[in-house]
């Protein structure tokens, strides 16, 4: 995508959201990628409109509550949010190979209520591999679109 289109896609955002008021600002939100667990979808320091859901599917990319637990984290601790990958919904099988003590409960499948979230890093992701199911009421939204970096901002 061109820069100059990406601008304008930021600028029209910021318009949809000065033209609806505070109930398009309770829908989207924008949040900063910490870490490298999505890399090489998304880099730390990446601006991500998100749009405010419970409705997911699999392949989105969404931000979740982060889960407390042990210090296990190894990315930036100050977000109560994390940014991860649907592997799977309520109902469908959980993902051969990649979560394999999830698939011995529950015949195989994702309870209701949970969803399979992977970071696309798989060495730097704490993600469903540790932490188990994910609640579905700790989703705070879809990824709608990346933004582009601020005027003279570098990627890292």
């Amino acid at each position: 995508m061109s820069r100059g289109r990406d601008v304008w896609m930021s600028a029209l955002a910021l318009a949809v959201l000065a033209a609806c008021g505070a109930g398009a600002a309770r829908r989207l939100l924008v949040v900063t990628v910490r870490g490298t667990s999505m890399t090489p979808t998304h880099h730390h320091g990446d601006r991500l409109l998100v749009r405010r859901t419970r409705t997911v599917r699999r392949g989105q990319v969404v931000v979740v509550l982060r889960p407390r637990s042990p210090a296990i984290w190894r990315e930036d601790r100050r977000s109560p949010l994390i940014v991860k990958r649907v592997a799977a919904v309520p109902g469908e099988p959980v993902p051969p190979g990649s979560v394999p003590t999830l698939a011995e409960g529950h015949e195989g499948r994702v309870p209701p209520g949970h969803v399979v979230l992977l970071g696309d890093n798989v060495a730097a992701s704490v993600d469903s591999r540790q932490l188990g199911f994910f609640p579905l009421g700790d989703v705070f939204g879809v990824v709608a679109r990346s933004l582009p970096h601020p005027e003279g901002a570098r990627r890292r």
